[in-house]
């Protein structure tokens, strides 16, 4: 070793260790050393956790609590990583290649009816966070009928909100419009007219109407829109994790309702923009200040996307609402009164 030894931070010479000053030195250096990496280095647990994209609201929350150090406080380390494509994401979680998703249910749904062994631990959207946009001289949804609505991809979620949506205004998506897909490019390709139309997440329509771009008037309406995913296998292996995990996002929660300031920061630097609008929009429209501060899902909403994904395909129906989450983490913490606890001013 030639004489030095390793800290983790620096090499300080053997020599100094043999004399009194030396001892008081390392003492000094080891002290400041376990300062600087515990606990989410030293100590933590971690999870790799994977998301759909930054434009959606699916990686909100889990993004705002980990620049906020709230998973770091309760002894766990999150790695986020971008995986586009819901078929993906679920390879990824059966591999064990990443612990959680973030994303919609689509996908996993679609994997569970064919056998995969899945779960989600919550919700973070129980209503249709998805709009019809449409070129500024659309001025009815009778005009759209025999007109091209562009998607992300065949077979995502893009696609079930359009039949979704079409379907709730009277339209038959099969008869009445073409679907076309466009990939990422839907704004490009609504400017250019190479589609007449296409669905947006509320932040995005928002802005899109901001820009000249018509937002038809939707109801309400039930959807189990986005969750965490994970797989039995991963509860069982690592369930102190994921508890962690849970006590982390809820306090991300409390987070994000009650600190704008700074949550709008941090949804900046996930969209990677300053427009101060755009941050504002996804801020505001995010489906937690329709949740709350316990991510429940609601069952209505979820035999509703059950019902629409099973016209595409029939195997879905024999999948139960109630089946499809392991909820005892957040249930567990919600009964001990956690959540009603971050919320007292201390």
């Amino acid at each position: 070793m030639n004489g030095r030894i390793s800290t983790g931070l620096n090499l300080v010479p053997l020599a100094l260790s043999r004399s009194k000053d030396g001892h008081r030195l390392m003492l000094a250096l080891w002290i400041a050393w376990l300062f600087l990496v515990t606990p989410a280095t030293l100590y933590a647990e971690k999870l790799r956790v994977s998301y759909a994209s930054v434009t959606g609201n699916t990686a909100v929350i889990t993004y705002v609590a980990q620049r906020a150090g709230l998973f770091e406080k309760y002894g766990l380390g999150v790695e986020i990583i971008l995986i586009t494509g819901g078929p993906a994401a679920v390879s990824a979680l059966l591999n064990g290649d990443v612990d959680l998703d973030l994303r919609a249910p689509i996908a996993a749904v679609q994997a569970m009816a064919h056998g995969a062994r899945l779960t989600f631990l919550l919700s973070q959207s129980n209503t249709l966070e998805y709009d019809i946009v449409t070129r500024p001289e659309i001025k009815d949804v009778k005009q759209l009928k025999g007109k091209k609505v562009g998607i992300i991809r065949f077979g995502g979620i893009s696609e079930l909100m359009v039949r979704y949506l079409f379907q709730k205004l009277g339209l038959d998506a099969d008869k009445d419009i073409a679907i076309v897909q466009v990939g990422q490019a839907r704004f490009a390709s609504l400017e250019k007219g190479a589609i007449e139309a296409t669905v947006l997440s509320s932040a995005e329509s928002a802005y899109a109407k901001r820009v000249g771009f018509r937002v038809l008037d939707m109801p309400t309406l039930p959807f189990f829109g986005s969750t965490v995913v994970t797989t039995p296998a991963i509860v069982g292996k690592k369930g102190d994790a994921q508890m962690r995990y849970m006590k982390g996002y809820l306090e991300g929660v409390r987070f994000f309702l009650n600190d704008k300031e700074r949550s709008c920061q941090y949804i900046g630097e996930l969209l990677r923009t300053k427009d101060r609008d755009m941050i504002e929009l996804a801020y505001k429209s995010n489906p937690q200040h329709q949740i709350g501060r316990k991510p429940y899902p609601d069952m209505t909403a979820v035999r509703a996307t059950l019902d629409v994904m099973s016209a595409r395909d029939p195997l879905i129906k024999k999948l139960k609402a109630e089946d499809l989450f392991a909820l005892s983490y957040l249930s567990k913490l919600d009964q001990s009164g956690f959540i009603d606890q971050l919320y007292i001013a201390k």
